[in-house]
């Protein structure tokens, strides 16, 4: 991995006192905003048991990415980071609290009125944490030397991945389950506290002076931002890797949106106890971390990903067939016998729910490294920052409408049929795959044969001015060969 192979390890890094909070900032940033992401569907689940407005509050925090990630380079390259990362992380604390000024209105307004306003204080949250992450990007080359800032971005980057296995798998559920969601809010405001207090430790940036007003700057990002798009677009393989990372996130968001109908509406728990189906997905993940961090080296890249989309489509496929074998059954995950009166499920079906599960989180984290290895490793060092934006501006784009659309569905045709048509899709990304890697192979192939074909041609006949130089040069010795008397054969 990126970590085990830069200059000098993760100990230089890990030693420098200001990275080690801006690290620490993040661990607790980006947990308590997983986790309220995860405290905000449960709530909507227990209001609505609907989807759709599961979908919704998902929406909620998802769209300021779209419509700020622009913005957001120019505010941070004209204002000292230290306090940008401050101000992200003080005002959702403040935004954190509001909740319970809303959740104080339940009895008061109408639930469609509560609704309105969770969501409009979800946009609002997720606007102010639009400008963490670049501000933090951002000031890791300021702490850290030159010749470690491979291993800082590759914590940067793994700490964020994990992060989301923190606050949607392990801490989100644990908080509410036993804690309850009122006290949840609670731990994450501290959460975000403890980030603004630790950032406020950093040395001060001094930004460059803007040489452009920012109507200036806001064209040119979305002119860089077209720039990476052209580069896309115009390379298949590129394109190719893009659809992965895309069908990913988009699988991450429909799979939090229904995670807690999955654990109510299919396996009769709690919407918080869903953490007991889906914490072997996270473990997947981190299997899949280890392993290619290992041995990735040794399996072509093609291949592996490959292996991962057939083994994501039979996963949420069987997913799907349990689910409705549940829902068709009536048995369900019996956490206390005592107060729960339902048929208890089979040994076998509760192994079968985690291991596919496992497979899961195995599989689409595997297919996730390995593609955003390749787009790192395709792309030009100056073009990189413009191609991942170009990713994660998909990301939210295209994950949005199918993750509104399954939503909707849920509701209609239950959890089950879209577990199975989700499976599907991934089969359909699967075959596109293997056709487009044939005609990328195909056609890598064919552009090597032309070029060792001309590189022949060249040697073969050389430029016309040393032709004409060698015979030049050959004509004496031939006149004299000419004069020879001729060698008969002896037969």
């Amino acid at each position: 991995m990126e970590i085990a192979n830069s200059k000098q390890g993760l100990m230089p890094v890990m030693a420098n006192s200001a990275f080690r909070k801006l690290w620490a900032a993040q661990w607790l940033a980006q947990s308590a905003q997983n986790t309220v992401h995860f405290v905000l569907i449960v709530l909507i689940e227990r209001m609505t048991g609907s989807s759709i407005h599961q979908g919704l509050i998902i929406f909620s925090f998802t769209l300021p990415a779209i419509i700020f990630a622009p913005i957001s380079g120019v505010i941070i390259d004209r204002w000292p980071k230290k306090y940008v990362l401050m101000a992200s992380n003080g005002f959702r604390v403040i935004a954190i609290f509001s909740y319970f000024l809303v959740l104080g209105m339940q009895g008061r307004v109408s639930t469609g009125w509560l609704l309105l306003a969770l969501y409009l204080l979800t946009f609002s949250m997720a606007t102010i944490g639009q400008f963490f992450n670049p501000a933090e990007a951002a000031t890791i080359p300021i702490l850290v030397e030159r010749d470690h800032l491979i291993a800082a971005n590759s914590l940067f980057n793994l700490t964020l991945a994990l992060s989301q296995v923190v606050g949607l798998i392990i801490l989100g559920p644990l908080a509410v389950k036993l804690i309850g969601t009122e006290a949840a809010f609670t731990l994450v405001g501290v959460m975000y506290l403890l980030a603004t207090v630790l950032v406020s430790q950093l040395p001060k940036d001094t930004p460059a002076r803007a040489s452009q007003a920012a109507r200036s700057a806001w064209h040119h990002a979305w002119a860089e931002l077209k720039e990476g798009a052209v580069f896309v677009g115009r390379r298949p393989a590129i394109m190719l890797t893009m659809t992965h990372l895309t069908l990913i996130a988009s699988l991450v968001m429909v799979m939090a949106m229904l995670a807690p109908g999955i654990a109510n509406r299919v396996l009769r728990l709690a919407p918080e106890d869903a953490m007991v189906v889906f914490a072997p997905a996270g473990l997947g993940m981190l299997l899949a971390a280890l392993v290619l961090g290992r041995m990735g080296n040794r399996t072509p890249r093609q291949r592996t990903i490959r292996f991962g989309l057939a083994a994501m489509a039979l996963g949420f496929a069987a997913f799907g067939l349990f689910s409705w074998r549940m829902v068709a059954t009536g048995q369900g995950f019996v956490l206390d016998s005592s107060v729960v009166t339902l048929p208890p499920a089979s040994a076998a079906l509760i192994l079968s729910i985690v291991l596919i599960s496992l497979l899961l989180g195995l599989s689409m984290s595997s297919v996730n490294i390995v593609s955003q290895t390749t787009l790192q490793d395709s792309t030009p060092e100056r073009l990189r920052g413009r191609v991942f934006a170009v990713q994660f501006m998909l990301n939210n784009l295209i994950g949005i409408p199918p993750m509104l659309a399954i939503a909707g569905l849920a509701d209609l045709i239950g959890i089950a049929a879209v577990l199975l048509g989700v499976s599907l899709v991934v089969a359909g990304v699967l075959v596109v795959t293997i056709v487009m890697q044939r005609r990328i192979g195909q056609d890598a192939a064919s552009g090597l044969a032309a070029v060792n074909a001309t590189a022949g041609e060249i040697v073969a006949a050389p430029p016309p001015a040393v032709k004409a130089e060698a015979e030049a040069a050959s004509e004496p010795a031939r006149t004299k060969l000419d004069t020879l008397p001729a060698v008969e054969s002896s037969g």
